[in-house]
């Protein structure tokens, strides 16, 4: 997240979903008949800030941002 040695990360948001949730649609998309289109699939949007708050949390020898 952190760009050519900036000391801050983009003010951006992203939609987020778990591995398993994709394949899980995927085999429903497979299994129901009446399925067709496109869907998209998002368990959360989370900014870029909660990212590296998480991140931190989990991994706290690594330099991420706060800002």
């Amino acid at each position: 997240m952190v760009d050519a040695g900036s000391p801050t990360f983009s003010n951006n948001s992203f939609g987020w979903i778990n591995v398993k949730d994709v394949a899980n649609a995927h085999i429903q998309a497979y299994e129901i008949d009446s399925a067709s289109g496109r869907y998209c699939l998002v368990e959360r949007v989370i900014h870029f800030s909660e990212l590296a708050k998480i991140l931190r949390d989990m991994y706290p020898t690594l330099q991420i941002p706060d800002k």
